[in-house]
């Protein structure tokens, strides 16, 4: 059916209980990269690299296997927009709350980060359809993001100015 999603591994609850192992994959990846680099930039910069990569075998696999990759998925103006557009949303999603963890130490950050890898996990794992979901990325995605992270790490950033002054 046009403009369906098909769940990859049958049905949608199974697509979002593997796009939470994924996610966690995704996350203790970013976390040791993190912790192995010199400086919080450097971690931010391979843990952008390390989710971009995740991301793209996310996206490309089950359409590989299933061949159902959207009818002009290959033409230059697509992969214009993938590669200009959608690429660096994609690394700052990941590289922004992985900053914020290393240089303020806001575990909110991760936790936001870890919700979005999830749902964005669970979209990239739809395939068929017209449609592809690298298209609304940045009008969907990307915000539902930067919301979800911004109120995961002021949540972290206030329950910590409480518990300083309770004194805890």
């Amino acid at each position: 059916m046009q403009g369906s999603i098909d769940p990859v591994f049958g049905s949608r609850p199974v697509n979002a209980a593997v796009s939470i192992v994924l996610a966690s994959v995704a996350l203790l990846g970013l976390y040791f990269l993190q912790k192995r680099a010199d400086t919080p930039e450097g971690g931010a910069a391979a843990g952008s690299v390390w989710y971009v990569v995740i991301c793209s075998v996310v996206y490309l696999s089950p359409r590989y296997v299933h061949d159902t990759f959207a009818s002009g998925v290959f033409g230059f103006q697509y992969l214009l927009w993938v590669f200009v557009i959608v690429v660096p949303l994609v690394a700052l999603q990941a590289g922004v709350p992985v900053y914020i963890f290393a240089t303020r130490g806001n575990v909110g950050a991760l936790v936001g980060l870890f919700a979005v890898t999830a749902l964005t996990f669970w979209g990239l794992l739809g395939t068929g359809g017209e449609s592809d979901i690298l298209v609304g990325y940045p009008y969907v995605m990307f915000p539902a993001a930067v919301l979800i992270v911004s109120f995961t790490t002021g949540v972290d950033v206030a329950t910590r100015k409480v518990s300083n002054r309770v004194g805890t």
